[in-house]
């Protein structure tokens, strides 16, 4: 069940409304690890937003298909998208109320650091896995 919720960036640039499922998703991914610091990126699935200070937004093209965008003002991780696709993964740390949100699903697991041990009843995925996934997302997006 979605719940509609707002965020923000560290700063205020950039805000958003949106409807926010109550699963998270930890990615274990290098790239997560390195942008965020130390990882994981905790992100809630989140579809309708409604953005502010797109201005203040800057955009980082990861890969052929990814970008992660971040606040221009403030640094602040915001969320990673499908090039060309909306938003639809959110640092979960920039909701305002984070009441009810739970990992369901670890992705990348293959990388979790040593130090981190699995969430209890989440779902694991490796990163030949998701790579699979996403080559089935990328084909069906052809047609």
């Amino acid at each position: 069940m979605t719940e509609r919720r707002t965020g923000q960036c560290l700063c205020g640039a950039v805000s958003f409304s949106a409807r926010i499922e109550p699963g998270l998703q930890a990615c274990h991914c290098r790239q997560c690890q390195q942008w965020t610091g130390g990882g994981p990126l905790f992100v809630a699935h989140a579809s309708d937003m409604e953005i502010t200070g797109q201005e203040a937004q800057l955009s980082y093209k990861a890969s052929t298909w990814g970008e992660r965008v971040v606040c221009g003002t403030c640094g602040s991780t915001l969320w990673w998208k499908m090039q060309g696709k909306p938003t639809r993964s959110v640092a979960a740390g920039l909701l305002d109320d984070q009441s009810g949100l739970t990992v369901t699903e670890e992705i990348f697991v293959d990388y979790r650091p040593a130090w981190l041990p699995e969430f209890q009843g989440a779902t694991q995925s490796t990163e030949a896995q998701e790579q699979a996934k996403l080559e089935a997302y990328l084909e069906r997006e052809k047609t």
